[in-house]
């Protein structure tokens, strides 16, 4: 609001409206006590009432020179006090002196003090006056008195004093004086902010012709700031023509400001061009203030935009409102990115609690629209913590994440919602199931399973969405080892036909088969395998046909075994695929049919050795040549094995057999060759024993006692085996397997070595051995849990490998906490070098894909200053950077590090950056920039074409900004009939198509 305290111009009206000269005359004494002048000194007095003051007082100075009259003395000084004789003071201060109860000191000091007050000196005329008794004035003069001593009390700031003055001439009879009381009451109140009050003493003057117009403009004022801007509006039109050019600015301004106030924002621009006319422009915070005011109001938003931001300042309260204007400005000029620090600005000032949290909540919407900067939001939710506005953010935040494929923060946010709409019900069950493929497809089930619940839960019943989501949970269960869960969800999808026609219904008996026979429930495992073998789409039936043989394996149902494993053969028979003709020859060899067990595992002799199951197939078509008494068969067998075999467990096994061959045919050396070879070079495969026993028993067929012994005595061996030589043996034969690369067989082993050794020195290792089989395997999870178990409890390398993985793993399963931990505790722990640069590196990448912008930036720098970055991986570093850097609204460092990437616009980083430049373009309003840009961008030959169809997309959405639309709709076109998705993930023919319908509405509308 202006200021309309203007006391000079108030009073100086005043003054020439009513301050004329004293009304001080010289009477005749009469009855009440005064003397009556008689002879030359009423003749001297007449010549003054004819005028003819000078003449007379001459005459009445020689009067008094002659005859010392003091009366004709006092009448020649108050003769020269009226007529201004220069030097008259000195004549009056002896005149007081020698006569101080003369009756003319009164009129002296009287007209003296009118002098001194018309001369301006208004401290000096409020002394002299003050010495002025009312009571020895004329009737006639006391009125003058009390106006100007109190005029002086006003000119001096004692406004009480001077309100006391002016009501004493009111309450007078009616004189000259009493309208300009009434004005200068009006005023003093007016000051005062007392409008109400001031208006009523400015009507009472304005009766008089004299105050009549400039009472009636203060009147207007007075109506103004009690905000009855209807009468300013009503009567400023005429007021404006009638009062002075001088006074026209002020009354321009205080028109527009109430055609403002009441919505007429025309009217009020008009007003405010008549008040800056003819070099009356805004000179201070408030003129800028209310001109950005009026031009915001008659959407004139880049000239409000000047006059905001010509305040000087905007920390105080209009300071505020000004923001909050300027962020409004901003989005209707298309500048994002000067409307967020607006809003911003006028957020931080808490002057308006309703413009403060409005502007907060636009400041966050913005930092988040274009930064993709969620803490403001999250800000704003502590600070305004109503829950229907927490859903309605929280709801948009899932929204923008849905648009941009990021399903998990589609998902985080929706879960802070307690109550969900039928949209956001949709939605939600989107999120979930587009998040649980995403957890699925990297082997992340355990985070999967909560995601297909949710998907579940809000979906109908029924639905084929419900129904994929509830399979895809059975899966997720049955990938987690619980298998009673799994059942029961499949076999409810069963029963139901549900997903009929799509190939996971027929995959359903057989998951439901698998579960069983994990849970070693063999019959009911076989009636679904066969359910799933049924059906004319059985992508699984080998592996089906192998588990429902295995079934009747296990059960010892070897007959029914052996058809199974046939019908395996007859239709898959693959003589590297060796589980199962060696599963059917060992039935086979359980029913008593050699011959048919020695024809199947013969195939062995044609298989890899690298196959799985060579060295058992090998080995038992070995120990069957032996049985049926074919050494040379059987020789050849385990010679094989020797050679070819990894596991030195079979290797041992083959030595052993090789032994016992030569020694039946007493070829001693060669047998104690070959038990000499376990022992020594095997001595913890779990057969040496064995080997060394056979040793003996040969020494002693040979009756060589003492060699045997020292042989013992030679190797270091003897005695009974302690227990922690059996825990090592145990656990050096799971080793062995493990390092067979048999994975599958090592985890069984391994198992079997912790069960009975829980605690055994060996305990980490095999922990660490179960998590390699386990990655190896792609059952990533239970390789976490073991990598775990070895950080907690063991040692060595062993730790800070485990550590590397399960970081790795964590990260590969997109569970960022749990990597960017692991890669925090390997950077504390690791003792190798390149293990600490990998720690670096995963604690960057974690910390990103976390939205830890704090710590991604930190890492950054440190993977940047690392000499041993190349440039690929200090590309990435930057891009991570900045990219944190821009989610936490620190853009003009984020753009800085963009324009150095974009500088190689071939790269991936490179491209993107390219393309974010053109959209901060687009977010500051620049469309022209924007198609320079793009155009550039393309004309750099970049082979990143999905950057590059983004940034067209951009020069698409430009031209719709500018009202191009048929220019808007070719690009939009040219995007649609030239692209190739790159994958699933692509956006670009999505957005594309949502545009191009969304032009076609517009254009429709102009038609």
């Amino acid at each position: 609001m202006m200021n309309m305290f203007k006391s000079n111009n108030m009073l100086a009206v005043c003054a020439a409206l009513f301050l004329s000269s004293s009304a001080l005359t010289v009477q005749a004494q009469s009855e009440d006590g005064h003397p009556v002048y008689t002879g030359e000194l009423r003749d001297a007095l007449r010549l003054k009432e004819k005028g003819m003051t000078a003449q007379s007082t001459y005459n009445l100075a020689e009067i008094a020179d002659k005859t010392g009259n003091a009366d004709a003395e006092g009448l020649s000084v108050l003769g020269d006090v009226l007529m201004r004789v220069p030097g008259y003071e000195n004549r009056l201060n002896a005149f007081v002196a020698e006569n101080p109860h003369s009756l003319y000191v009164t009129q002296m000091y009287f007209a003296h003090g009118l002098n001194r007050f018309d001369a301006g000196d208004y401290a000096v005329a409020r002394k002299i006056f003050g010495v002025v008794e009312l009571k020895d004035l004329y009737e006639g003069q006391k009125d003058e008195y009390l106006f100007r001593k109190a005029y002086c009390d006003l000119e001096a700031g004692r406004f009480k004093d001077a309100l006391d003055g002016f009501y004493m001439v009111e309450k007078r009879p009616v004189t000259d004086f009493t309208a300009p009381s009434r004005y200068a009451i009006g005023y003093i109140l007016y000051r005062n902010r007392d409008f109400s009050r001031a208006q009523e003493w400015f009507e009472k003057a304005s009766v008089d012709d004299r105050f009549t117009d400039i009472a009636s403009y203060y009147i207007l004022e007075c109506r103004f700031m009690l905000k009855d801007h209807r009468y300013v509006t009503a009567n400023g039109d005429a007021m404006y023509d009638a009062v002075p050019e001088s006074r026209r600015p002020h009354l321009a301004r205080i028109i527009s400001e109430s055609w403002l106030v009441l919505g007429d924002a025309d009217k009020a621009r008009k007003y405010y061009d008549l008040g800056i006319g003819d070099g009356n422009g805004p000179d201070s915070r408030t003129d800028w203030f209310y001109s950005g005011s009026v031009l915001y109001a008659v959407d004139d938003y880049e000239g409000a935009i000047r006059s905001f931001s010509n305040m000087t300042e905007r920390t105080d309260s209009i300071g505020q409102v000004a923001n909050y204007h300027l962020g409004y400005c901003y989005i209707q000029t298309r500048n994002k990115v000067a409307a967020v620090e607006a809003f911003r600005d006028a957020a931080l000032a808490d002057f308006d609690p309703k413009i403060t949290e409005d502007a907060y909540f636009n400041w966050a919407k913005l930092a988040f629209d274009i930064n993709t900067d969620t803490s403001v939001f999250n800000d704003y939710i502590k600070k305004y913590p109503a829950k229907e506005q927490e859903d309605r953010i929280n709801s948009y935040i899932a929204v923008a994440a849905l648009h941009d494929r990021d399903y998990e923060g589609a998902v985080n946010a929706y879960d802070k919602i307690d109550e969900l709409d039928e949209d956001m019900t949709l939605n939600y069950m989107k999120a979930n199931y587009l998040r649980a493929v995403q957890l699925v497809e990297s082997g992340s089930y355990r985070l999967a399973i909560p995601c297909l619940k949710a998907a579940a839960y809000y979906s109908e019943r029924g639905s084929r969405f419900n129904q994929l989501s509830r399979f895809w949970l059975a899966e997720s269960y049955y990938r987690n080892d619980q298998y009673d869960d799994a059942i029961e969800v499949f076999t409810d999808l069963y029963n139901t036909s549900a997903l009929y026609g799509r190939p996971e219904s027929y995959l359903i008996p057989y998951n439901i088969g698998y579960c069983h026979f994990k849970k070693e429930n063999y019959p009911s495992a076989l009636k679904w395998f066969d359910s799933y073998i049924s059906e004319p789409e059985s992508q699984y039936r080998k592996e089906a046909l192998e588990r429902r043989a295995d079934c009747f394996f296990i059960q010892k149902k070897y007959k029914e075994a052996c058809a199974a494993y046939d019908l395996v053969l007859n239709d898959y028979f693959n003589v590297n695929d060796i589980y199962p003709y060696y599963q059917a020859a060992l039935s086979y060899g359980l029913v008593k049919k050699a011959d048919k067990k020695v024809e199947l595992l013969s195939n062995v002799m044609k298989a890899s050795a690298d196959a799985e199951f060579y060295p058992e197939a090998m080995f038992e078509l070995g120990r069957t040549y032996v049985a049926k008494e074919e050494d040379d068969k059987a020789f050849e067998c385990f010679s094989r094995m020797a050679e070819k075999v990894k596991d030195s467990t079979f290797v041992a096994r083959a030595y052993i057999e090789m032994g016992s061959l030569s020694r039946n045919q007493s070829q001693y050396n060669e047998a104690l060759g070959y038990y000499k070879a376990v022992v020594e070079q095997m001595p913890m495969s779990g057969y040496a024993e064995d080997a060394l026993a056979a040793i003996e028993s040969i020494y002693q067929t040979r009756n060589q006692p003492d060699e045997y012994l020292d042989y013992i005595e030679a190797i270091g061996k003897g005695g009974i085996k302690t227990d922690d030589e059996k825990e090592s043996m145990l656990f050096n034969s799971a080793e062995q397997i493990f390092l067979s690369e048999n994975y599958q067989k090592a985890l069984v082993s391994l198992q079997s070595y912790l069960d009975k050794y829980p605690d055994g020195a060996n305990a980490y290792k095999a922990d660490f051995y179960m998590a390699e089989s386990y990655r190896m395997l792609d059952k990533l999870e239970q390789a976490c849990d073991s990598y775990r178990r070895v950080i907690e409890k063991g040692e060595g390398s062993f730790v800070e490998l485990s550590m590397l993985n399960f970081s790795n793993l964590s990260y590969r399963m997109e569970r960022w906490d749990d990597a960017y931990g692991g890669y925090s505790s390997l950077y504390s722990a690791a003792l190798l070098e390149n293990n600490k640069y990998a720690a670096v590196l995963g604690m960057m990448r974690s910390a990103y894909k976390a939205h830890n912008h704090t710590e991604a930036i930190k890492n950054a720098d440190k993977v940047i200053a690392d000499s041993r970055t190349d440039a690929s991986v200090k590309s990435e570093a930057l891009y991570i950077k900045a990219k944190s850097y821009l989610s936490s609204s620190r853009r003009q460092e984020a753009y800085s590090i963009f324009a150095q990437l974009a500088k190689d616009a071939s790269t991936v980083y490179g491209a993107e950056a390219a393309y974010l430049i053109i959209l901060d373009s687009y977010d500051k309003g620049e469309f022209e920039a924007v198609e320079t840009k793009v155009y550039a961008f393309s004309d750099a030959g970049t082979g990143q074409m999905y950057w590059l169809a983004k940034s067209f997309i951009v020069l698409g959405d430009s031209f719709v900004e500018r009202g191009e639309y048929e220019q808007a709709k070719a690009t939009f076109e040219s995007v649609r009939d030239g692209y190739t998705p790159s994958g699933n993930d692509d956006d670009v023919l999505d957005n594309v198509n949502i545009r191009l319908k969304k032009l076609a509405e517009l254009m429709a509308e102009e038609i």
